[in-house]
């Protein structure tokens, strides 16, 4: 049988990595199995979880560059000993048959990487659960073989990924997108696969969610600049999703306007109304989807999308007007812009 290297780049991440590395040690299915651990200089304990996990565990604990996961990432496929790479993050919990599913996507010389699917965790807590929900309703339109595979939760073949330069680590969320569409341009294929399944601990509360979802737009508009062609997204994120930002923006914008004209013209009224029409085509929009994942999920949950996604949906415009003023002022990119680290455990 094919050997495998696990990957997995922590960073702060005591609370989660132990649960992580006993759901990648019950993958065993007899054949050659590593698992290479990117400790990229957490604060809190994490150094200390893995060494006690590595007696008697066929891991391996290497400290990582410090310049981001991609570059943590990085650090692994460099070492790793066998030709199929598996990279995990440590907030995924794999299920059970997670590995035999996914390695057999690679059967197929032309796939180059395969992706599980994230399913929700019923007993996550609540913005955990929007977010799982919300990437739930994208799944369901994914085919066999999309256009873009997420990183961790996924196997690579790992030479495809020496051949195209492995990930760009200047890069912060964004950098699978990246790494996908290299992919594709060298010639190979990607894989969905429904049957590896996993659990991914979203962040949680409100400053978490909405902090994380500042981190992916800002990472998406990197994306962009880099592909400009993929402008209006990919299979994980349809057009749908990337005009939500677009229309939030115009919105704000017009509202922002009518405040202003308020005390010196008759149109103020107009532009407000216009304004809060665009935010009510979103609500409706995103209630629609809710109460259909409501249906299908039974979680309650999914009918807070209306307020939940419009914040998200304004944190978003933040994260374009940030981009764009660093863009202005010709600063260069780095992974810390979009992807902050999880706070350390007290």
């Amino acid at each position: 049988m094919t050997g495998v290297s696990f990957v997995v780049p922590v960073h702060n991440g005591a609370a989660c990595v132990g649960e992580t590395i006993a759901s990648i040690l019950a993958q065993s299915d007899g054949r050659p199995m590593e698992i290479i651990v990117v400790e990229d200089g957490s604060r809190d304990n994490s150094a200390e979880v893995l060494e006690s996990m590595t007696a008697g565990h066929p891991l391996t604990v290497i400290a990582g560059p410090g310049r981001g996961a991609a570059a943590a990432v990085n650090a692994g496929i460099r070492i790793a000993r066998y030709p199929i790479i598996c990279q995990v993050d440590q907030d995924v919990v794999l299920e059970p048959g997670w590995l035999t599913a996914l390695v057999a996507c690679l059967s197929n010389p032309a796939v180059a990487a395969a992706q599980g699917r994230y399913i929700v965790d019923g007993n996550a807590s609540f913005f955990a659960r929007i977010t799982g929900l919300d990437l739930e309703q994208r799944y369901a339109h994914l085919e066999e073989h999309p256009n873009h595979v997420c990183t961790g939760n996924t196997a690579y073949r790992a030479s495809a990924l020496h051949a195209i330069g492995l990930l760009d680590d200047s890069m912060g969320y964004g950098y699978d997108n990246d790494l996908s569409y290299r992919l594709q341009a060298a010639g190979y294929r990607l894989a969905f696969c429904r049957a590896a399944r996993s659990r991914h601990r979203w962040r949680e509360g409100w400053i978490g969610y909405l902090a994380q979802q500042y981190g992916f737009g800002y990472g998406r508009l990197d994306v962009v600049a880099r592909h400009p062609q993929r402008w209006m997204g990919d299979a994980v994120s349809p057009a749908s999703m990337m005009a939500h930002p677009l229309v939030m923006a115009m919105a704000l914008c017009l509202l922002c306007a009518g405040g202003l004209l308020a005390a010196s013209s008759p149109w103020s009224s107009t532009v407000v109304t216009a304004g809060l029409a665009l935010v009510l085509v979103l609500a409706i929009e995103r209630t629609v989807t809710g109460i259909r994942l409501w249906k299908r999920f039974g979680d309650p949950a999914a009918l807070a999308f209306p307020l939940v996604h419009l914040a998200r949906d304004v944190a978003w415009v933040a994260a374009v007007v940030v981009w764009t003023y660093r863009r202005v002022l010709r600063r260069g990119v780095k992974p810390e812009h979009s992807m902050m680290p999880r706070a350390a455990a007290r």
